[in-house]
């Protein structure tokens, strides 16, 4: 009796586009339709709901209304769980509120730019419950955090990960101080790293500030301390002295 055998490149291309479609669900802001996901990812309707139906066998993916799909509470289980196993979300805790409590309202954050996806690992704020890690479907384009990280990849790699950031969320410009393109947006982000520190104004809002300062440590990948919030709080200046002394407590944290 002959038997089939197994194509591992295929294998490997299912469990691909799986992480794909569960990684749309878990940043959509709505659920999503099957169409949407198959359009969204290249991948013919019939694959997606394959994916869709092992996925919520495995109690990952749920069905909120007759036609659209929603990330269920597996996800949050598999999430909150691995959580322990990274530093960057449990050493600087301690660290990252005591900045919080003197940023005098802005909101502070420690955050990297991983495969095309912003993870923030703690946000904090002054009379604020931390926020644990979260990984975000934010435009790159208007984060300090993912311009700040970019400037210093290959001009090549960091132009990939705008268009890529362009193709799933679109390019909007809240503000005219937003470039108009991915190439412009780097142009833009190199002229204005000064003292290694990128502050943005008026990008996400006008009269809106978002700054950050690169943290680099053996072992980790490289991330940014950020702050953002109203304009007015601080000075440019307070700014760069605020990033630079929260960095150096942060490192000291993570040692």
């Amino acid at each position: 009796m002959a038997t089939s055998k197994r194509d591992p490149s295929r294998e490997n291309s299912a469990l691909t586009h799986g992480m794909e479609v569960l990684r749309l669900l878990a940043v959509s802001p709505t659920p999503m339709t099957s169409t949407e996901l198959a359009r969204r990812l290249n991948l013919h309707q019939s694959t997606v709901s394959r994916i869709l139906k092992t996925l919520s066998g495995a109690g990952y993916v749920r069905k909120p209304d007759y036609h659209s799909f929603a990330v269920d509470y597996g996800v949050l289980t598999l999430g909150g769980n691995a959580n322990a196993q990274f530093p960057l979300t449990t050493r600087p805790r301690a660290t990252m509120i005591a900045l919080g409590e003197r940023a005098n309202g802005l909101s502070v954050s420690l955050a990297t730019l991983w495969r095309g996806d912003l993870i923030y690992f703690i946000r904090t704020q002054k009379g604020h419950e931390p926020i644990p890690a979260v990984a975000t479907g934010y435009p790159l384009h208007l984060s300090s955090v993912a311009l700040r990280l970019l400037v210093d990849e290959p001009p090549r790699e960091a132009l990939e990960a705008l268009e890529l950031s362009k193709r799933r969320h679109g390019w909007e410009r809240p503000t005219e101080s937003v470039p108009e393109t991915p190439t412009a947006s780097l142009k833009m982000a190199r002229e204005l790293v000064s003292d290694e520190c990128l502050i943005l104004f008026d990008f996400q809002n006008t009269g809106w500030l978002s700054a950050s300062i690169k943290i680099e440590m053996p072992g980790q990948p490289a991330v940014c301390l950020a702050v953002s919030g109203p304009g007015d709080i601080m000075s440019t200046a307070e700014i760069v002295a605020f990033l630079k002394t929260g960095r150096d407590e942060v490192v000291q944290a993570l040692q």
